[in-house]
């Protein structure tokens, strides 16, 4: 089996032979980002260890014996690092501060510069192939969850579903709840869409498809504002050069699908949409706009640097499971106002620099721009909830960077790369 990649910045689509490091490192690969979002697989040692971070863990050190592990200059990291670390030494309490900034380093190197490694050496193609494959495993086994509920009343052990709300079953696969699971899905659903609509990729219909069931079986409110605001964003890009008859079609066939599905689900619609509709922002938030008060009000004491991380909740009173809900106001709590500029600075640098990359090429890569769109989308969705170290959002991060890379690269040494929607 041969591979093209790219080694040493010298050589373009140099023809190597897969070795049987290689081979294990795609394993541990798959492995580690199946397992990316089982947040209820880890044992808890003051922060949650997640059995998936040791596979993260393996498959840094075997890149690393590859010799295809590498520490770029990133300066939006080193400043995240840096103001975090102040944070913690200022923290209320230290010890409880200094396991998340463990976590934040955790995160920067086998998540950020794992993937940006693994796609930058690998290529695109074969990372998201291998993607692809872990969602459908995902799928499946969120198939078998809600069936083994709904019809045998029967839990897995390692994933037990949500519970219900108001007579309706609700299923989050291993994340932690629904929301958390809408947020990851957001990748996959936000990519394929964009493949199988601006690309014309048929072979992405079922990814689409898997996809819209798993957050229909969640019935994650949120979830459903992902699938709205996806099918908007990638429907607003494509009749952006020209509007035509089967484009508007297209969208009056979506409208009356919509309309369609709620109707079936007329249930499901009632509870977890129209109650946005009806109800006031607070109510129809589940209480989140006074939470966000609330943590807007302790940023303010501790604006500079913060409480430190992990301290929210004994900082107010309560216990450690007592956490902000908005994943910004946390960020601006715990760490200050320069943490959280540092970590929006890194988001905003990747799109501007996919940007310049897709102006470079003349709009031929597009696979950096449908991961773009997922990182912007994503960040929007991620807003309804808390948790600026979830591992696929870092795993997202260093996947849009490797792609970066990976592209400059072979512009630079050669002009043979076609249009890329794979």
């Amino acid at each position: 089996m041969e591979l093209t990649v790219e080694r040493n910045f010298k050589k373009v689509n140099t023809r190597i032979r897969i070795k049987s490091i290689d081979r294990v490192i795609f394993f541990f690969m798959f492995l580690s980002t199946l397992f990316i979002g089982a947040d209820v697989i880890g044992i808890n040692i003051g922060v949650n260890f997640r059995l998936d971070q040791i596979f993260l863990v393996i498959t840094a050190l075997l890149m690393t014996l590859r010799n295809n592990f590498k520490i770029r200059d990133n300066k939006w990291i080193a400043f995240f690092l840096i103001f975090t670390l102040l944070s913690t030494i200022l923290a209320i309490n230290i010890q409880r501060a200094a396991l998340f900034y463990f976590s934040i380093v955790y995160n920067v190197i086998f998540l950020f510069y794992l993937y940006s490694n693994f796609v930058s050496y690998y290529g695109p193609k074969l990372f998201i192939k291998l993607f692809r494959n872990t969602m459908y495993i995902q799928f499946l086994l969120m198939c078998a969850q809600f069936a083994l509920k709904v019809f045998f009343n029967y839990e897995i052990p390692f994933m037990p579903s949500y519970g219900s709300y108001m007579g309706i079953e609700r299923f989050s696969l291993w994340f932690y709840e629904p929301s958390y699971l809408s947020t990851f899905i957001a990748i996959w659903l936000v990519s394929s869409l964009y493949f199988m609509i601006i690309c014309n990729s048929k072979g992405y219909i079922k990814d689409v498809i898997m996809a819209l069931l798993m957050i229909l079986m969640s019935t994650s409110t949120s979830g459903f504002i992902l699938i709205a605001l996806s099918i908007a964003v990638i429907y607003l890009m494509w009749i952006a050069n020209n509007i035509t008859v089967k484009k508007l079609l297209a969208l009056v066939g979506v409208i009356i699908l919509g309309l369609v599905l709620m109707l079936i689900f007329s249930d499901i619609f009632d509870v977890f949409i129209k109650r946005l509709f009806v109800n006031s922002l607070d109510e129809s938030s589940g209480g989140r706009v006074t939470q966000w008060a609330e943590t807007f009000e302790v940023f303010k004491d501790n604006s500079l640097f913060g409480i430190g991380g992990g301290n929210y909740g004994a900082y107010l009173g309560f216990d450690n499971s007592y956490v902000p809900s908005n994943v910004t106001l946390e960020l601006m709590a715990v760490h200050g106002i320069f943490s959280a500029i540092a970590f929006y600075g890194l988001t905003i640098s990747l799109i501007v620099r996919a940007i310049k990359l897709c102006k470079k090429s003349n709009g031929r890569c597009k696979t950096v721009v449908a991961y773009t769109v997922a990182l912007v989308i994503f960040t929007i969705i991620l807003q309804f909830n808390q948790g600026y170290l979830r591992l696929y959002h870092w795993m997202l991060f260093g996947i849009l960077d490797g792609m970066i890379i990976y592209y400059n690269r072979k512009l630079k040494y050669t002009n043979k790369m076609k249009g890329i929607c794979y």
